[in-house]
């Protein structure tokens, strides 16, 4: 495994899947990687195995609900630039695209390369 970044472990999960940027395309093996969420992303989070989100505190929307539904989600993860017409996300110097699977956990507020 590979680190790429640290955030804010909203909770104490561990999750695997795929990188997926639009919440209306995430299967059961996505980690949703998004700038926040909102009222409008339950759906996703419901579906998704785990959040990434770039802002958000303890009680942003990501956190809260990620709590409440038993996920896996880091928030805050400021290294984070995700590209939406190229469907690709840079964590530091590294590029990675949609489908491409991460690590999300929350017991050491990492993000690993699977």
């Amino acid at each position: 495994m590979i680190k790429l970044t640290e955030g804010q472990a909203a909770t104490n999960k561990t999750a695997t899947g795929k990188i997926c940027l639009f919440e209306k395309d995430v299967k059961e093996d996505s980690i949703l990687v998004v700038h926040h969420t909102d009222y409008d992303s339950y759906e996703a989070i419901m579906k998704c195995k785990g959040i990434l989100t770039q802002v958000g505190g303890t009680l942003s929307h990501a956190a809260i609900v990620a709590r409440e539904l038993d996920k896996a989600c880091l928030i805050n993860c400021k290294d984070i630039q995700i590209d939406l017409n190229t469907k690709e996300i840079i964590i530091n110097d590294t590029k990675l695209k949609e489908g491409d699977e991460i690590i999300v956990d929350g017991f050491t507020s990492s993000v690993y390369l699977k």
